[in-house]
């Protein structure tokens, strides 16, 4: 076993020192291997490499699966190697296999502190006053100091958009690494700035909600008023009710389509945890037949 300083051997009895507690002061890689495990045995230098690069600011603990299957148990470890990034206490990322040495570069740095976190927590407050458009432009000078920085470029995207301006977040999002891509909550963004660049905002629901009144099979005026309230957050509800009546009542043609290619689109930027997406999804399934 190495003897890397920063790489430790834990077990059941040393885990709530060595991993939980600790991670209150540094991401902690949870590296869960086997003696048979031939991936664990490549994925090992590679952890041992990182660790001692980056001089205390991670560490790596290491849990024989075979000697402590408890562990490995509750922590539903269902493949080797599986490591699991810890932060005050909890787990907040993991990966599976032996990745190559920039892919777990880049896991790494996704949880290591960096100068523009004090910038990211600046911004959050001026976007709590209401002043995203000031949270925007205080994370894209942080940018210019650190563009590889993912968490940056994720706070920076979302105030853009908040903001008004879903072309910069699209701009903004390009360079995130491939190795992020699939991550849930990049996804998510990604399916508003789409939703965003899709509808525009520049719409009046006040006179668009009169027209539907006066003529209820007006359904580009529903489509409409529907793609103006997903604006609005606390009106989304609304809106995806809109677009099922547009696709209710077109019956299969373009604006119905577009209408439901809207909505699967709200579904992916809302993410499949909200309760709202299985309500809606079951709706749009009995709309279409």
């Amino acid at each position: 076993m190495s003897n890397n300083p920063f790489v430790t051997v834990v077990t059941a009895e040393n885990f709530p020192q060595e991993v939980i507690a600790l991670s209150a002061s540094v991401p902690i890689l949870v590296d869960f291997w086997a003696d048979w495990c031939a991936p664990c045995k490549m994925l090992m230098p590679v952890l041992d490499k990182i660790a001692l690069e980056y001089d205390g600011k991670i560490r790596v603990a290491k849990v024989d699966t075979e000697a402590d299957p408890e562990l490995a148990t509750t922590h539903a470890i269902r493949s080797l190697p599986t490591v699991k990034v810890f932060r005050h206490g909890v787990a907040v990322d993991e990966f599976m296999g032996a990745l190559p040495e920039q892919a777990v570069r880049e896991v790494v740095e996704r949880h290591i502190e960096r100068p523009a976190d004090a910038q990211i927590a600046q911004a959050r407050t001026l976007a709590a006053d209401g002043d995203s458009a000031g949270a925007a432009t205080l994370l894209a000078k942080a940018l210019e100091n650190d563009s590889g920085y993912v968490r940056l470029r994720l706070a920076l995207a979302g105030y853009q958009l908040d903001s008004g301006d879903p072309q910069k977040a699209s701009t903004t999002l390009r360079e995130i690494p491939l190795a992020a891509e699939h991550e849930p909550q990049i996804k998510r963004l990604r399916a508003r700035i789409d939703l965003a660049l899709r509808t525009g905002a520049d719409c009046d629901p006040t006179e668009l909600a009169k027209t539907v009144e006066r003529n209820p099979d007006d359904l580009t005026a529903r489509t409409l008023l529907a793609e103006c309230l997903i604006q609005q957050g606390e009106q989304m509800e609304t809106a995806m009710s809109e677009l099922l009546e547009v696709i209710r009542r077109g019956r299969g043609d373009d604006t119905a389509d577009r209408a439901r290619q809207t909505l699967v689109q709200i579904f992916a930027s809302l993410g499949a945890e909200d309760e709202r997406v299985g309500h809606y999804r079951r709706l749009l399934a009995q709309a279409l037949n």
